[in-house]
């Protein structure tokens, strides 16, 4: 298969339809059908179960959509370079990071950082982790910000700090008058669970099992900022950590230190076999004097 049979594959899978395919790639929907029957012609074998006039993948499909992924991360590579090149840009800074640090994070990291470096084109993605981490390794991010990564050997993780987890309650919750929040303040109380990809979920479990105490969320979201916003809905409690309850967009949250203590890194991530560009550093630093001026605490070096 050759790449436009690919992408077209790839479009009719995400959309099922050919006429959605075709408008998504700017064809015409017979030029879409017919590169679909060439290819499954060339290869021997279905990409489509047609049902009812509806197009179902093969686990054939499934199968080659994954393993041709790289190549459209790869082109969006070459796109995004070509942009850049065309605009005549002096430099870019190209930045991957998770919901919770695009939203309490980065922002006054990225206008600080802009007042330094002027002209220079910056990108933001707000990514699940995994896709993150998948973005700086294969360079399409230059560095990204995560939150207890899981470890790939590919990367290089740089600590920024140590956060603390806190009870994140309404500020006309009891809970707001605690000097400090344990599992057992929690048991009979509705809990939000923020159900990330990263390892602060187990972290909190951990928590509750060494204090006794059953962890049964009556809530569940994806991203611990989500989970902030559903607190000031008085929906329930939530433990997330320091940085991300600090988030100015909250107007009606109140933080509680949480016991037993369970602490999180907060790391920028950048690939180990690509050297870190003077931006990339500068950046870095910047989210550094960013955390430790919100928190009032010594970045991690």
């Amino acid at each position: 298969m050759n790449l436009r049979q690919l992408e077209v594959l790839r479009s009719v899978m995400r959309t099922r339809s050919t006429i959605a395919a075709a408008q998504d790639l700017g064809m015409s929907q017979p030029a879409v059908s017919n590169a679909i029957k060439n290819a499954e012609a060339s290869l021997g074998f279905l990409l489509f179960d047609r049902v009812n006039k509806r197009l179902i993948p093969t686990q054939e499909a499934h199968i080659l959509l994954a393993e041709a992924e790289p190549l459209f991360l790869m082109q969006a590579v070459v796109n995004q370079t070509a942009m850049d090149l065309r605009s005549g840009h002096k430099g870019r800074m190209r930045i991957a990071a998770t919901s919770e640090l695009s939203e309490s994070l980065l922002p006054q990291v990225v206008a600080h950082f802009s007042k330094i470096h002027t002209g220079i084109d910056i990108s933001l993605e707000t990514q699940r982790l995994d896709n993150l981490l998948e973005y700086v390794e294969t360079g399409i991010a230059d560095v990204g910000f995560a939150m207890e990564p899981h470890p790939r050997p590919t990367l290089e993780y740089l600590p920024l700090a140590t956060l603390d987890m806190v009870c994140a309650c309404h500020i006309e919750s009891p809970l707001s008058s605690l000097p400090f929040v344990t599992p057992t303040d929690l048991r009979d109380l509705p809990l939000i669970n923020a159900r990330t990809s990263s390892r602060i979920s187990g972290l909190v479990e951990a928590a509750f099992r060494s204090d006794k105490v059953s962890y049964n969320p009556t809530i569940d979201v994806r991203f611990m900022n989500v989970a902030g916003h559903f607190v000031e809905e008085k929906l329930g409690a939530t433990i997330m950590d320091e940085l991300t309850a600090s988030s100015r967009r909250y107007t009606a949250l109140k933080s509680v230190p949480f016991k037993p203590l369970t602490q999180v890194t907060v790391s920028a991530i950048v690939s180990s076999s690509r050297p870190q560009q003077r931006l990339t550093r500068s950046l870095v630093g910047t989210a550094r004097n960013e955390i430790q001026r919100r928190l009032g605490r010594k970045p991690t070096a």
